[in-house]
């Protein structure tokens, strides 16, 4: 690793704020990996969307050339740790590219720049759909409805509605997303 690249590591692992670091250390990666657009889902999407309300210690990237993006992280110093699992004990960040399409719409895409550098994030709506069809399917987990109707408050200004409806009636969540708006509305009443 050259010199510049290990100070600039270095600083990274110092940055106290880990949502922050998180996000500088994805555009680093964003920036090394061009023109491939790696896509931050999951657990560190939601933190994002739901300002840092949730938490979590792993990042999820969905990256069209898997293999590309092992050469990134292992010139970033991460060590592969299982299949598509790699780990950094500097920046105590894990990552992992559990998929190299995107379950969601790439209109719907989310970039936010960090130091002049992008980031790109799953759309609020898909998010949102995942979370749901997480409650649905995955033994009615009610953490995920919650975050679901967390993320319908926070981001109700700016929400595609139409979209939203008609991706959840394509991953068969249209009942669980109408309880969800419901519940949305009245904590939003009570604002």
């Amino acid at each position: 690793m050259e010199g510049n690249l290990s100070q600039l590591l270095a600083d990274l692992a110092q940055e106290p704020d880990r949502l922050k670091k998180t996000l500088k250390i994805l555009a680093l990666i964003t920036e090394q990996i061009q023109p491939l657009k790696p896509i931050v889902v999951g657990g560190t999407a939601l933190e994002f969307y739901t300002l840092g309300g949730y938490t979590t210690k792993d990042v999820d990237l969905v990256v069209a050339d898997r293999k590309r993006l092992d050469q990134v992280l292992c010139n970033l110093g991460f060590e592969r740790t299982t299949g598509r699992h790699w780990y950094s004990d500097l920046l105590d960040l894990a990552i992992e590219a559990p998929d190299e399409v995107l379950a969601g719409s790439e209109d719907k895409i989310t970039t936010v720049v960090i130091g002049g550098k992008p980031v790109y994030l799953i759309g609020v709506e898909d998010l949102i759909i995942d979370r749901l069809a997480a409650a649905k399917y995955w033994q009615g987990c009610q953490e995920d409805f919650n975050l679901a109707v967390r993320l319908l408050v926070l981001h109700k200004g700016s929400i595609d509605l139409k979209y939203l409806k008609e991706a959840a009636e394509k991953e068969l969540v249209t009942d669980i997303l109408k309880k969800a708006l419901q519940k949305s509305r009245k904590y939003l009443k009570k604002l």
